[in-house]
């Protein structure tokens, strides 16, 4: 599976919009994470993005993830 650019807003539409539906507790963590991040800071959202891009192109067992986001 081809992952998004960095550039694709679906990354900060993770962070920012409806809670995503995920299987892997790693992603469920990361995820919950970045969002309470950018929630008390949202200046922070482009360095949250690139962390969650950096994450699923270094963990290919978060595949099944990206497609809900």
């Amino acid at each position: 599976m081809s992952i998004p650019a960095i550039s694709d807003p679906k990354w900060r539409s993770a962070l920012t919009g409806a809670e995503p539906k995920v299987n892997s507790l790693a992603t469920k963590l990361l995820l919950s994470r970045l969002r309470e991040e950018v929630r008390h800071n949202p200046s922070g959202i482009g360095r949250a993005a690139a962390e969650l891009h950096e994450f699923f192109a270094n963990n290919a067992f978060a595949a099944r993830d990206l497609v809900n986001l």
